[in-house]
């Protein structure tokens, strides 16, 4: 389907079933993603970025720790406020038609944060069958997909989740790595050889499972693996510093 065809359907759509905000469902108009209270708390990430942790240089805490298997990270939203809130409601609430709202944001800012960069396909980080079945979607493949339509790439389910672990966020950032340690596997080794690769994401915060996944696509033949999340958590500042 084209995208323009994609535009068309969707007016249409809203036409007969009210548009409401991502962030609360209150009903707004056909061409608003948030209501004006709600757009009061979204913040975006602000350029110049820094590509290894995707926040704003100008908020950076990251000390440049590089990931040799990541090639850059971005994001256009910091996970606060109705952002939180949305992507929540995306995760957690049957709310799948908000993966619409943040695929044409994450794809505006990939063409702007990685302009020039010529890129293959889009993927995503899988869930396993069971955890999709529970929950009735993946929100990670609802992003790449409107993502991909909106850049006019390629989509393709390249890995595969092999077994459940524990959810990310109910753990420390020092046990996160360890959790995800040989999840991921590439279906189709052939499919990403020698290529560029978007890979998407909901939500960055310690980036272990965008690595994780990177990590494997690099193994199996990626010639560089670039990530694009919704939203990046917003960095702590530096307690000790600040004494100083």
């Amino acid at each position: 389907m084209t995208r323009s065809l994609f535009d068309v359907l969707r007016q249409v759509r809203y036409a007969f079933f009210p548009r409401r905000c991502a962030a609360c469902g209150e009903v707004v108009g056909p061409r608003e993603e948030m209501c004006p209270r709600c757009l009061q708390t979204v913040h975006r990430v602000p350029q110049p970025i820094c590509y290894d942790c995707g926040c704003g240089k100008r908020d950076c805490r990251c000390e440049k720790r590089h990931s040799v298997f990541v090639a850059a990270f971005a994001s256009p939203f910091y996970y606060t406020g109705s952002v939180n809130r949305a992507i929540r409601r995306m995760k957690f609430s049957e709310t799948p038609e908000n993966a619409e709202v943040f695929g044409r944001e994450m794809a505006a800012f990939a063409k702007e944060v990685y302009e020039g960069v010529t890129i293959d396909l889009v993927t995503f980080v899988p869930m396993t069958r069971r955890e999709k079945r529970s929950r009735g979607y993946n929100q990670s493949e609802l992003l790449a997909r409107h993502t991909a339509r909106e850049l006019l790439l390629p989509m393709e389910p390249t890995l595969e989740k092999l077994y459940e672990t524990r959810s990310q966020r109910t753990l420390s950032q020092r046990r996160r790595s360890g959790n995800v340690l040989g999840v991921f596997e590439v279906t189709d080794p052939a499919s990403v050889r020698g290529k560029r690769i978007l890979l998407c994401d909901d939500l960055r915060t310690t980036g272990a499972t965008l690595i994780e996944c990177a990590k494997m696509l690099r193994i199996r033949g990626a010639r560089e693996v670039i990530c694009l999340t919704a939203a990046v958590g917003f960095p702590k500042p530096d307690i000790d510093k600040n004494k100083k």
